[in-house]
């Protein structure tokens, strides 16, 4: 069946300004859509802000929430300060399925509690429509942190990234050019090739304390514990670590920051570096991806 969503009502809830050029593209194009929880939303013809969870998703056929998703208790993040809205079993038993909720991640547990209840769940974030774009804001907001972190230049400096999928990829056609001295570490020699014939150095991630003493920044994207205590003790302490995988990340922080290594975890850096370009990424995508989930449902 075409044309499901222009008959569905669409519930935005939370989120920042990505989230409000969302909400605007799926205004353009469903029944109606409502928001709470998402300061920056100007009422339009089908676009209406409202003032609770239970308005906002009252008759509405699609649930959407930010990139982020809900944490483990079910709390989504908002850009309104002080405002909380909670995704539980309260929150599931408003909708009326066969219903779509639509995020980035979403945990394992209130995913089944959505399912038992016949809400269909759509996780987006690693989709390559949102993702490989996604990638470049990322990647861009990963070296701005290092230009900020550190007293040295990128020209000149060793930088290792760990792993090799698309934020690394988009890392590495960045701080070539940039004048780095660029180190790839996988567990897969094909990647590893791949890394080489981009003109990175390279090392099997089996390896890794072998060479990370001689490294200045680190990258990782591997949401696997690989910065653990024995490669951090082969470390200098003069090191940057920026952890750009999802948590519960790869880096033992807590050895980091024993040993006076800078570290930290760098997540949504799309949102926070260019939300105009990431927020048009999304409404481009979830439209569609929205659109042939429903007619699944149908």
């Amino acid at each position: 069946m075409a044309g499901c969503l222009t008959g569905a009502g669409v519930a935005v809830l939370g989120g920042d300004e990505r989230q409000v050029i969302v909400a605007e593209s799926l205004a353009e194009q469903a029944a109606w859509v409502r928001t709470f929880g998402l300061a920056g939303v100007s009422p339009a013809k089908s676009l209406f802000p409202v003032d609770s969870t239970a308005e906002a998703i009252k008759d509405a056929r699609v649930l959407v929430l930010p990139i982020s998703g809900a944490n483990e208790e079910g709390m989504v993040r908002s850009n309104i300060s002080g405002l909380k809205i909670k995704i539980d079993r309260d929150f599931f038993a408003r909708l009326d399925p066969p219903s779509l909720l639509v995020t980035g991640s979403f945990p394992r547990l209130l995913r089944q509690t959505a399912e038992t209840r016949g809400i269909k769940v759509l996780e987006y974030a690693e989709r390559d429509e949102v993702a490989v774009p996604n990638a470049v804001p990322t990647a861009e907001g990963a070296i701005q942190l290092a230009m900020e972190h550190t007293p040295f230049t990128i020209d000149g400096s060793t930088c290792l990234v760990l792993g090799y999928g698309r934020v690394a990829r988009a890392l590495i056609k960045r701080m070539l050019p940039l004048g780095a001295r660029v180190m790839v570490a996988a567990r897969n020699p094909r990647q590893l090739e791949e890394a080489t014939a981009a003109g990175c150095s390279t090392v099997l991630l089996s390896l890794l304390e072998q060479e990370v003493g001689r490294v200045d920044i680190i990258f990782n994207t591997i949401p696997a514990p690989v910065l653990t205590a024995g490669v951090l003790e082969k470390t200098n302490n003069r090191v940057l670590i920026i952890d750009l995988a999802s948590a519960p990340w790869g880096t033992d922080f807590a050895v980091a920051k024993k040993r006076g290594i800078t570290a930290f975890p760098a997540p949504g850096l799309p949102g926070k570096v260019a939300p105009h370009t990431a927020g048009k990424i999304l409404a481009i995508n979830l439209p569609g991806l929205i659109e042939e989930e429903l007619r699944r449902l149908n």
